[in-house]
């Protein structure tokens, strides 16, 4: 059954026919690029013409098209159908269209050979009413034209005087007078004795007079400059203008401004209060051989500031390295201290603050580190009840990776992220100020688009860093029907986001930039319907494809130190991951950059002591890694830290303090600053308190002794600090490889072809044994059938039961089909009705030799309300 005529088994010149004949990889690739036509697979090539045909499949195929692309679908629009290839070309100027007809022909928007291309009917709908600027036909422009005002102008464009001079007889004489008192459907006589015209027939009589260009010229020759310019600016788009002489009834002879010269002569016409039209008629021929308008075969140039291309990789190198150690600051302290989130999930604004602080950056900025490490999988939370924020078991191999590689892993995560970081601190659509790693947080449409500004700002000359103007350019260019306020937000938060990441370096794309939006490019080239933000996120190169581009970029990580007499030393690049965790312990980061600064502390020295390390393991080190040795001043401070560590111990009495020097616990016991701990002295080297071992050491700290604590046994319990893990979510299955989907799509292909010969071979039995076709009931033969009759005006019975489960047979004239909805002139009720389609229970054809009336205008149709109940029986 095919969708352009509803019958069976389907003429050669069918969409269904036409699809038979394709070959099988043609078929594979149009179930890449519109994957919703094989879910689930259809049964036979009639019912894939006719979802070839829905609205909502088309609507995202052309989603995907770029501006040129659909410039050329919309002049399809303006042409006869079919069209060839050379008379398309023509008409677009002569640019070389190629490339844009493979891109619709591959989608089947388009189909048919060079000699007779074919556009899908419901494309006409999608793409508006008004194609390159044009307006619309003078036949729909006229639909709200009163009879008094047809009688005007079809004196004005010059028919047959007899005709004139009748219509205005009919007419009453009418000077400039209004005529709100005629009926828009009287009929009226076109002289004494003749038959009477109805208002259709009169607006066909003065459209098919402005098909002529010749008289088209004429009028506009009859026009003054002033307003010959008017319809030239009007002609170049848009066809729409603003005046309050839209509804004024005028003659050629009483116009005096460029509107009513125009007006009078039909070459303006008004369609609603304030508003006139330009027809696409006049618009044609005004725009003479250029008849298309300007056309935009070329995206426009992304530009912007220059920057210089020696300082971008560097500032990118540096900003990725920088990513790389906040995500170990914050990630170590949580490990330390789990966060616990909101009750309806996400961050804090007060633990966001103290981590951006912990980080020393912007909160917007301790955002985006945020998310890129939960996207990387290095942080989650808890199971359980009482979840907390921690590190998971995959942060610490994360940590023994090289900087180059631990940032890719938080680049590649960056990139599939659902969340949109540049969201957080805002407020939702009800007011609540959204969180960061919340749900409220999170986009489906997140990856597609952050790719997409990633390409465009890619396309930017070396050195350029783009601005968010010529960026959304380039994007509107590429999907101009791709809008919202999701696309914008993007923009601005993706530039600010590839900083922070290292894709961009002072706002110009970086080499890694380049790459990416490279691999991402041909990503979407592979397998188009899965988008582009996708499919490379899956692959498991990628991560080591960044690494390798990134290592070079990156100065090479060392095992030395510039020990300084000030008790700070500094390393002179990013150290190794185990000589920094060592430092880490024994000294607190100063500062943070290319240079990281560290100072030692006799806290920090404890801190080492605390987790094992003796005064001899600290020289070791220190010596080891200080290049030009280490100070004096360092070394007295190690062994004087060494000397006070441990002297004193605690352990359970609920706690006790032993000592063998008698006069320093003499000194511990009668210090003021003691005092709170409620000591008691029970032995000269021996004093217990009711407080608990930690409670004790801490307050012995605090007055500035140096205790550690002693096990039951005897020995000395190091006071490592608890790190806290999770294990590491499951992340999501990687999406099948091209040639895995290709065979996927070829079993498609082949379940259609062998259901589409079951189906013909049991259609030709039936026709054989001379059965006759009576009411459809199959659901999807139902849409095909009515789909082909909206296209040719056809008659149809309709089976269809109402709200009251009375059913009935009707027969109607479709004329829309969409959002579940069927729209049609009721023969039985002479009246548009509009039908549920999933009450219909068959549809038949109906041969036009019976006959009917006409149909109405559709213009001129006021759809009852209550169409979903119609009444009588069957």
């Amino acid at each position: 059954m095919s969708p352009s005529t509803g019958r069976v088994p389907g003429p050669p010149g069918t969409l269904a026919h036409w699809l038979r004949a394709l070959p099988d990889d043609t078929l594979v690739r149009l179930f890449r690029l519109r994957p919703d036509l094989a879910t689930p697979p259809p049964p036979d090539f009639d019912i894939l013409a006719a979802r070839l045909e829905i609205r909502g499949s088309v609507s995202r195929a052309l989603e995907r098209l770029d501006t040129f692309t659909l410039e050329v679908v919309q002049a399809l629009t303006l042409l006869p159908s079919p069209v060839s290839v050379a008379e398309l070309t023509a008409f677009c100027g002569g640019l070389d269209l190629r490339a844009a007809l493979e891109s619709l022909r591959e989608r089947l928007v388009v189909w048919g050979p060079d000699e007779a291309l074919r556009l899908v009917g419901v494309a006409f709908d999608l793409l508006g009413e008004r194609p390159l600027g044009l307006g619309r036909p003078v036949r729909a422009c006229l639909a709200g034209y009163r009879q008094a005002q047809l009688v005007r102008l079809a004196a004005a464009v010059g028919l047959p005087d007899a005709v004139s001079d009748g219509l205005s007889a009919s007419s009453g004489g009418l000077g400039d007078s209004d005529d709100s008192d005629l009926d828009l459907d009287s009929e009226f006589h076109l002289g004494a004795g003749s038959h009477p015209v109805r208002r259709e027939s009169m607006i066909e009589m003065v459209s098919a007079a402005f098909a002529d260009p010749h008289r088209v010229a004429a009028l506009l020759d009859g026009c003054s400059a002033r307003a010959r310019r008017l319809a030239e600016r009007l002609a170049a788009g848009p066809a729409l203008g603003a005046t309050s002489d839209a509804e004024r009834l005028l003659s050629v002879s009483s116009a005096r401004s460029p509107v009513e010269e125009l007006l009078a002569r039909g070459l303006l016409i008004g369609i609603e209060p304030g508003t006139v039209e330009l027809p696409r008629e006049v618009g044609l021929v005004l725009r003479g051989a250029d008849q298309a308008g300007p056309l935009h075969p070329e995206p426009p140039e992304v530009t912007g500031r220059e920057v210089g291309a020696g300082a971008v990789d560097p500032a990118a190198a540096l900003a990725a390295d920088a990513l790389v150690r906040a995500v170990t600051t914050l990630l170590t302290a949580w490990g330390s201290t789990p966060v616990t989130p909101l009750r309806t999930g996400g961050l804090s604004v007060r633990d966001l603050k103290n981590s951006a602080r912990l980080m020393d950056v912007p909160e917007t900025e301790a955002a985006v580190v945020i998310e890129a490490a939960a996207a990387a999988g290095l942080v989650d939370l808890t199971p359980g009840t009482d979840v907390q924020f921690v590190p998971t078991n995959v942060y610490d191999r994360w940590c023994t990776e090289t900087v180059a590689m631990r940032w890719a892993v938080l680049a590649e995560g960056w990139l599939r992220s659902p969340s949109a970081a540049w969201l957080v601190g805002g407020r939702d659509e009800r007011g609540r100020q959204i969180a960061a790693m919340s749900l409220d947080a999170r986009r489906p449409g997140a990856p597609d688009l952050r790719a997409d500004v990633l390409r465009a700002v890619a396309a930017a000359a070396e050195g350029v860093a783009p601005t968010p103007e010529s960026v959304r350019a380039r994007l509107a260019w590429r999907s101009p029907r791709r809008t919202g306020p999701l696309l914008d937000g993007m923009i601005g938060g993706t530039l600010t986001e590839a900083e922070v990441v290292g894709f961009t370096g002072r706002g110009a794309p970086s080499t890694l930039g380049r790459l990416v939006a490279r691999r991402l490019a041909a990503a979407e080239a592979d397998d188009p319907g899965r988008g582009s933000g996708r499919s490379p996120a899956a692959d498991e190169g990628l991560c080591r494809l960044l690494a390798d581009a990134m290592a070079p970029l990156l100065p090479e990580p060392v095992e030395e130190l510039l020990i300084q007499t000030d008790l700070t030393a500094v390393a002179p690049g990013p150290l190794v991951p185990r000589v920094a965790a060592e430092l880490s312990r024994m000294a607190d980061i100063e500062s943070a950059g290319a240079a990281t600064v560290y100072r030692f502390t006799e806290s920090s020295l404890r801190r080492a002591m605390d987790a094992g390390s003796s005064a001899d393991d600290l020289h070791d080190l220190l010596g080891h890694l200080a290049r030009g040795g280490v100070p004096q001043s360092l070394t007295y401070l190690i062994d004087d830290t060494a000397r006070r560590h441990g002297r004193l111990r605690s352990g359970p009495a609920a706690s006790y303090l032993r000592c063998d020097d008698t006069a320093l616990l003499t000194e511990v016991v009668a210090s003021r600053r003691t005092q709170a701990l409620a000591m008691r002295r029970v032995a000269p080297t021996i004093v217990i308190s009711s407080l608990p071992v930690s409670d004790l050491l801490e307050g012995l700290r605090a007055a500035g002794f140096a205790p550690v604590a002693e096990a039951p046994d005897g020995r000395i319990v190091l006071a490592r600090p608890e790190a806290y893990r999770t294990p590491a979510r499951a992340r999501p299955p990687a999406a099948e490889s091209v040639p895995t989907r290709s065979n996927q799509l070829r079993d498609v292909v082949r379940l259609v072809r062998r259901g589409d010969d079951s189906t013909r071979a049991a259609r030709a039995a039936q026709d054989a044994a001379g059965a006759q076709l009576g009411l459809a009931r199959s659901a999807p033969v139902i849409l095909v059938m009515l789909q082909g009759a909206v296209r040719d005006r056809r008659r149809v019975l309709l089976g269809y039961v109402n709200q009251q489960g009375t059913p009935s047979d009707r027969v109607v004239r479709p004329t829309l089909l969409e959002g579940g909805w069927l729209t049609a002139w009721d023969e039985r009720s002479e009246a548009p009705r509009r039908f549920a389609l999933h009450r219909v229970t068959g549809v038949a054809d109906i041969d036009d030799a019976f006959g009917g009336p006409p149909v109405p205008d559709v213009g001129d149709w006021v759809v009852p309300p209550a169409a979903d109940d119609l009444p009588g029986p069957r």
